[in-house]
């Protein structure tokens, strides 16, 4: 027969064994919570830090003349803004410039053009044109851009954009990339394309 005072140290010790395995699970199920709440606070400023895509919502092009090695054209761009990104990261009033490329190859950089009607915090719409006037842009480009529109009836362009930026310690300028956009020549028209297809995604660079 046990003696009493030996169950009674038998049910303290399990009672302490049980105890400390509770303390343990709640610290660790604690400390997990602490983690996983500073890896999404984290996220969430990377997120916040992060700049945002824009859009290509439209874009026109307009031959004056192309001879083989010579390209008279205009482009007009409309850009879609997203709301995260007028006041937080480029100036309600600035400017925007783009550069746009055939095969990698830099056919003209459009003029600063001032913009000076954003809201904050608003997704919005901010156009820019560039244009040759009888530029002489190669041998091999001008026959490969020729070609694309006499047996195509499509032609692609490459598309980088230069907003002015507003965050503190920056350069000034907030670039974008985006992928390439295709024009679609309109049906009994060799001088005028749109887009077609989705709309061109630009990311910053």
């Amino acid at each position: 027969m046990m003696a009493p005072g030996k169950g009674k140290r038998k049910e303290d010790y399990r009672s302490w064994i049980w105890l400390s395995l509770v303390l343990v699970i709640y610290f660790l199920v604690v400390g997990y919570i602490i983690r996983f709440a500073e890896q999404v606070k984290d996220r969430m400023k990377q997120e916040e830090a992060r700049v945002p895509n824009i859009e290509v919502a439209s874009m026109d092009f307009r031959v004056q003349n192309l001879r083989q090695t010579r390209l008279s054209a205009n482009w007009d761009i409309l850009v879609r803004i997203p709301e995260r990104l007028p006041d937080k990261f480029i100036c309600l009033q600035g400017d925007l410039q783009a550069s746009l490329f055939y095969k990698g190859v830099t056919l003209v950089t459009s003029s600063r053009q001032r913009y000076n009607n954003l809201k904050a915090h608003s997704p919005q719409q901010l156009r820019v044109s560039a244009s040759i006037s009888e530029e002489d842009i190669g041998g091999l480009i001008g026959k490969n851009i020729n070609k694309d529109i006499k047996e195509k009836r499509e032609v692609k362009f490459g598309l980088q954009l230069f907003l002015t930026d507003c965050r503190e310690n920056s350069t000034g300028v907030l670039r974008y990339v985006c992928d390439e956009t295709t024009l679609r020549f309109e049906p009994g028209s060799g001088m005028k394309a749109t887009a077609f297809g989705n709309n061109t995604t630009c990311v910053s660079f």
